[in-house]
């Protein structure tokens, strides 16, 4: 096992999304002046513990679609990037205890912030930590059942926004948090959404349901869709001052 083996198995280039997530979250807690002093250490465990959560899903997703049949050599996961569990490099046992090491690692940040800074961040963290195991781990199997898609984007959308508006303003929140998570709750809906459908064929011999699959044949304007809503929404948000300009 090399490193490229490992950076496959986290998939390094989508933990870019996270990074993005928590510019708006803190971002805001900083545009509504409430992000400074020792929050700036808060904001960082913050990005920290959401990263190890993200590279954590990541592993728990290939180990679950190596264990239900989706993911093999001739699938489009294995012939884009480097599998470890495809090629025989690791074993499933490995994979799986790497996964469940990094959801430890995430909370353990987690139950940190909370002690520091209040319940809030437990209920995002719990929250979270449901929805990235339940997206493929037993006995929810969320990709599985065509509701995937959805809970990626409640993830990345108001429970990580939310949670780094919590970290970053010493423990408060406010409603408008939700309206400005809305942009990136479409954004990773589209992500999502096109990496399944490019996956349907192969997911479907693996008698898996996607939402994808189930709304193939109006893929191109939901994955359009999503895309345009987010920057409607965004710039909705500047217009009536929730955000500033320079958002757009």
């Amino acid at each position: 096992m090399n490193r490229g083996d490992i950076l496959g198995l986290i998939r390094a280039w989508s933990l870019p999304m996270t990074l993005a997530v928590s510019l708006v979250g803190i971002g805001y807690a900083r545009y509504l002046g409430l992000y400074y002093g020792v929050r700036v250490i808060y904001s960082l465990i913050a990005v920290v513990g959401a990263l190890l959560l993200h590279m954590s899903v990541n592993v728990l997703n290939d180990y679950y679609d190596f264990r239900h049949g989706v993911d093999r050599l001739d699938s489009p996961t294995a012939i884009y990037r480097r599998h470890p569990l495809v090629t025989g490099v690791m074993s499933p046992s490995q994979v799986r205890d790497l996964g469940l090491s990094l959801i430890i690692a995430g909370a353990s940040l987690g139950i940190y912030l909370t002690v520091a800074e209040g319940y809030l961040i437990l209920v995002f963290g719990l929250l979270g930590v449901f929805l990235l195991y339940a997206y493929t781990g037993p006995p929810f199997t969320l990709k599985y059942r065509g509701l995937g898609e959805l809970s990626v984007a409640l993830t990345w959308g108001p429970l990580l926004v939310g949670g780094f508006f919590v970290a970053a303003s010493g423990g408060s929140l406010v409603p408008s948090v939700f309206l400005i998570s809305l942009p990136p709750f479409f954004i990773m809906l589209a992500i999502i959404y096109s990496n399944n459908y490019r996956d349907r064929e192969y997911d479907a011999r693996a008698g898996i349901r996607t939402l994808a699959m189930v709304t193939a044949r109006y893929g191109y304007w939901i994955y359009l869709g999503s895309l345009i809503t987010a920057y409607a929404i965004n710039t909705a948000l500047v217009i009536t001052g929730l955000l500033p300009y320079t958002s757009l």
